[in-house]
């Protein structure tokens, strides 16, 4: 069979509206006897009107089949002639294209048929519904609807209707529905939206009561109502949302209160966002009291409390203590005092924050007897109850630290003691009033007030005193060292030592009065040790003859100075650089330093001894000193020590993190390392939360060879340098080798690795 479609060319305009036009598919001169259709209309069309179509040998045209299939025959035309067909539109026409058929062929619009059609809304039924009931929609054109909008934008599409016709459209109301209009849509992409004229009512709940209240935390609260199967929620104060009931009816809610909910509203959701307003609740508070009271508690003693509905509380904490959790024994609360027990309110709180203090709780005190009078520095022993108790005593407020004797306590009577009251002081901080104790004038020499906070290195520490002239004796650290008393201000030589030293100051009695004094340093301090010139000539050899007291000081080194160099110097142990027990033979491994007259030409050399060692490369080094040269005067040999800070090459704050996050802004080029010698020292300062991991080395990652010894004394097994460093400020410090010098300079700087810290300065000294 044959099959000729429709080309549709241009529109135009008829009086009953809008006409699709075909022309001939061949030419515009049609000498043809086939039905050939020019145009149909009007389009869109409604259902119940007429269709008009227009064109050639039309008179053959034996059925028109409207979308879907459905035939009229050409005896149902309203009109029918060689140049018109006129028909009325079924009511269940639908879009689609047109067929009309001859004897021996079928043409096909190339063009759908379109209907104008009104969805129309009649009735909503019922008018007022619960979410979960079926609506029904009556109207027309109702099989068009693709989409039901409810209130508030919630929708329900076609696929979720329970039945859909031309006159009917029922669905489910969904949860989330609200009161208000209704919305009808095609569900086009530029839909046609019909409202309806009348409001329908969704169904929310409504209360009655709500028992019991005040309600106790962790039992049961009931609303009574209509409709509350629709709650989905509740809400109380504290922020507390319950989703899970005890049970849930159209009549009746129960829930259960948390412990953790406070007092204030209570709401009731519904799925549609709808609030409903329980009311205000009120919360049940426990009340409580100490049963048996007793004057007084020790440690380990219980207290018992009892009250009405105690079984809310969740912790109990003592004045001075940390909060405990608790259980009831026996509808009780069984207290174990604590040795941070003070004397006080017992706090006990709930698990919604609520805070009851429970009055009457009394520790047990020591009882001590004090002697009448007592002299400065005297030990004390005090006969006293509870002696493990007690921390210290105050005289006035001057600190006197105890000490327990088992049945008493022994205190040391504080140098600046006066007559005055006396106060003990228990291990939890609470203070016992003793009475008071007149305090006797001393003779012994003690020190009334120093001179400075500080005293440094090279300068000697200055105070003034009391009783100077019982004096005779001061020391440092437990060694006599030098001083000079000049009428009541004492002059003492503090020695080499930064840091806290004890200073003591001994009487022609015995006593001894100890002090923390604190030493600085102050730049390069010099100290000669042997002044009487030392010609060493001949190659042959020449001793020192005085031995340094050894070992040194941290940091010290020896300084030589030379009057005369016209050959090498060779700087040696007292054995000729065999070491203890001449066991070192090869003479790469003495200890032998040698300096060139050129360097001995600023007048002056520094020794550091810490390089010496025995035959098993042991640090070792006995005082003694041997020289060998030809031509050389050593004028006097001193031991120095530089207390100068060290010089910042970088300060800052870099964050080192996980080895993903490097400090490398002293790598490749970010500071010139050319001008490091051996012997300087290096810093790496840094502050760190916790324990960490630091390898300093090179552009390269890898650690720099001094570091790797550094690292194991950490606990470090991989021979990776890492070192591992603890929590708080400080400092990663070390003395440059060559190795180390090396390492740095031809491979890209200095980097710092590893994580977790911040790099806060880099410096040389």
């Amino acid at each position: 069979m044959k099959f000729t479609t429709i080309l549709l060319a241009l529109m135009y305009i008829s009086v009953s509206g809008v006409f699709l036009v075909s022309c001939d598919k061949d030419d515009d001169e049609n000498t043809s006897t086939e039905a050939n259709v020019l145009s149909y209309g009007p389009m869109p069309v409604a259902r119940g009107a007429e269709l008009r179509f227009i064109g050639e040998n039309l008179n053959k045209i034996t059925s028109v089949v409207l979308p879907e299939n459905i035939v009229i025959s050409s005896a149902n035309f309203t009109s029918h002639t060689e140049t018109s067909i006129k028909l009325i539109v079924p009511q269940d026409a639908v879009e689609g294209y047109v067929k009309l058929t001859t004897e021996d062929d079928t043409l096909t619009t190339q063009t759908m048929l379109g209907f104008d059609e009104p969805i129309s809304i009649e009735e909503l039924s019922p008018a007022s519904i619960k979410p979960g009931s079926v609506l029904t929609i009556t109207g027309d054109y109702l099989n068009l609807v693709g989409e039901v909008i409810f209130a508030q934008n919630v929708s329900v599409d076609s696929t979720q209707f329970a039945s859909q016709s031309r006159k009917e459209l029922t669905l489910i109301v969904p949860a989330e529905a609200q009161s208000g209009t209704i919305a009808l849509s095609n569900a086009a992409d530029d839909p046609i939206i019909i409202y309806s004229e009348d409001e329908l009512e969704v169904v929310i709940p409504t209360l009655s009561e709500t028992t019991p209240n005040p309600v106790k935390p962790g039992e049961d609260l009931t609303f009574t109502g209509t409709d509350l199967d629709l709650v989905t929620s509740v809400t109380m104060g504290g922020e507390i949302v319950i989703t899970k009931f005890v049970s849930q009816g159209t009549t009746a809610l129960v829930v259960t209160v948390p412990t953790n909910t406070q007092n204030g509203a209570v709401k009731l959701l519904l799925p549609s966002g709808i609030e409903i307003e329980a009311g205000e609740i009120t919360l049940v508070e426990p009340t409580a009291e100490i049963e048996d009271l007793q004057a007084s508690y020790g440690i380990d003693e219980t207290v018992v409390i009892g009250g009405a509905d105690i079984d809310l509380f969740t912790t109990a904490a003592f004045t001075g203590a940390d909060a405990v959790p608790v259980t009831l024994t026996e509808g009780k609360i069984n207290l174990k005092v604590t040795a941070e027990a003070q004397s006080g309110p017992i706090t006990l709180t709930t698990n919604n924050g609520t805070i009851v203090s429970v009055e009457g709780f009394v520790t047990t005190k020591p009882v001590a007897t004090l002697p009448s009078s007592a002299t400065p520095l005297d030990e004390l022993t005090i006969e006293s109850t509870l002696s493990n108790r007690v921390k210290m005593l105050l005289f006035g407020e001057v600190e006197a630290e105890a000490t327990d004797a088992g049945d008493g306590f022994t205190v040391v009577v504080p140098l600046e003691a006066v007559s005055g009251n006396v106060t003990l002081v228990m291990d939890n901080d609470e203070t016992v009033d003793l009475g008071s104790m007149s305090i006797n004038a001393y003779t012994f020499c003690a020190v009334d007030e120093f001179a400075e906070e500080t005293t440094s290195i090279g300068d000697l520490l200055r105070c003034t005193v009391v009783n100077g002239a019982n004096l005779t004796d001061v020391k440092l650290n437990d060694v006599s060292t030098g001083y000079i008393l000049n009428g009541n201000t004492l002059f003492v030589n503090v020695g080499y030592n930064t840091g806290i030293q004890k200073m003591t100051l001994v009487s022609s009695d015995a006593t001894e009065v100890d002090y923390e004094v604190e030493v600085v340093g102050a730049g390069l301090v010099e100290t000669v040790l042997y002044d009487i010139p030392l010609e060493v000539v001949g190659w042959g050899g020449a001793t020192l003859p005085y031995i340094v007291e050894v070992p040194l000081p941290a940091n010290a080194k020896i300084r030589i100075r030379v009057a005369q160099a016209n050959s090498e110097l060779q700087v040696m142990d007292g054995y000729w650089g065999m070491g203890p027990n001449w066991a070192i033979t090869d003479d790469a491994k003495k200890n032998v330093i040698k300096f060139s007259p050129e360097e001995l030409s600023k007048g002056y050399v520094d020794v550091d001894f810490s390089v010496f060692h025995d035959e098993n490369d042991n640090p070792w080094w006995d005082g003694k000193i041997m020289f060998n040269a030809d031509g050389v005067i050593v004028s006097s040999i001193s031991m120095i020590i530089d207390y100068s800070a060290p010089t910042a090459i970088w300060e800052g704050s870099a964050e080192v993190i996980g080895w993903g996050t490097a400090f490398t802004t002293l790598t490749w080029g970010g500071y010139d390392f050319s001008g490091l010698k051996v012997g300087q020292t290096m810093y790496v300062y840094y502050t760190a939360d916790s324990y960490a991991t630091m390898r300093i080395g090179n552009g390269n990652w890898a650690a720099l060879p001094s570091t790797i010894a550094i690292a194991k004394e950490s606990g470090d097994t991989s021979d990776e340098g890492n070192i591992t460093i603890p929590a708080g400020t400080s400092s990663i410090s070390f003395k440059l080798t060559a190795d180390d010098i090396n390492s740095i300079q031809n491979n890209g700087g200095l980097g710092v690795y590893g994580g977790d810290f911040v790099v806060t300065k880099v410096a040389l000294k």
